[in-house]
């Protein structure tokens, strides 16, 4: 499951870039690094940054369609 959840938060990413200015998608990686690097020594259980990555995923497809559609 985390190993989905990473190919859809990249592809959603490189996606939005081809579709829209790369603001947001550097935006959203660079808190993509920020948990893969920081924080997993904080947390008990890796599971939180599937379900991170995997948000991040959603909101970047979303607002890839979204940016489709205007």
């Amino acid at each position: 499951m985390g190993l989905f959840a990473m190919i859809v938060f990249w592809f959603a990413a490189i996606r939005l870039w081809v579709v829209d200015e790369p603001k947001l998608p550097l935006i959203f990686i660079g808190i993509w690094l920020l948990c893969f690097f920081g924080f997993p020594y904080l947390a008990r259980s890796p599971y939180w940054f599937i379900a991170a990555e995997a948000l991040m995923a959603a909101i970047l497809l979303i607002v890839a369609k979204y940016k489709e559609g205007s």
